[in-house]
């Protein structure tokens, strides 16, 4: 053996010993102060966390309310008569299939076309979520307001 082997079995020796003196390894204190900051990390953490869940269900209905709009607007361009009909159904069908946002007409007069979306009952949203949405279908100006802070609704949205 070489003196570099007879260092590394002599260390190896030595760290064995020391597994078996129990004087390697974390002490008590030691994994009780990971413990007390891993708790103030995660109270400092669950509230931000808690509020972006709500900002993603918000844009949720935002998008939706948009991919409404786009549609009714295309069908309008498109020279169809029947782009106000279009808006009721697409209403409908997304009251039924959304789980955070009802949506109800706000303006079907053409080539304006609004929505107002509101929180649903029984979701995170009820009562904090309250979204105004229009399209001029013919220029393609659009617009979504929403509530913020502590106003009571949203202002209206502009697409004059």
């Amino acid at each position: 053996m070489n003196s570099t082997q007879n260092r590394f079995v002599k260390n190896l020796l030595v760290a064995r010993q020391k597994q078996r003196n129990g004087t390697e390894g974390f002490t008590l204190v030691e994994l009780m102060v990971v413990i007390v900051i891993v708790g103030i990390l995660s109270a400092v953490a669950l509230p931000n966390f808690l509020s972006q869940t709500s900002k993603a269900k918000a844009t949720e209905c935002n998008t939706k309310a948009g991919a409404i709009l786009s549609q009714v607007a295309a069908e309008h361009q498109l020279g169809s008569t029947e782009a106000a009909a279009m808006l009721t159904s697409e209403i409908t069908t997304n009251n039924t299939n959304a789980e955070f946002c009802t949506f109800s007409d706000a303006n079907l007069t053409a080539p304006l076309y609004g929505l107002d979306i509101t929180g649903k009952t029984g979701s995170d949203l009820a009562g904090k979520y309250d979204a105004n949405a229009c399209v001029q279908a013919e220029t393609g100006k659009r617009d979504l307001t929403y509530k913020t802070g502590t106003s009571p609704t949203a202002a209206a949205a502009d697409c004059t």
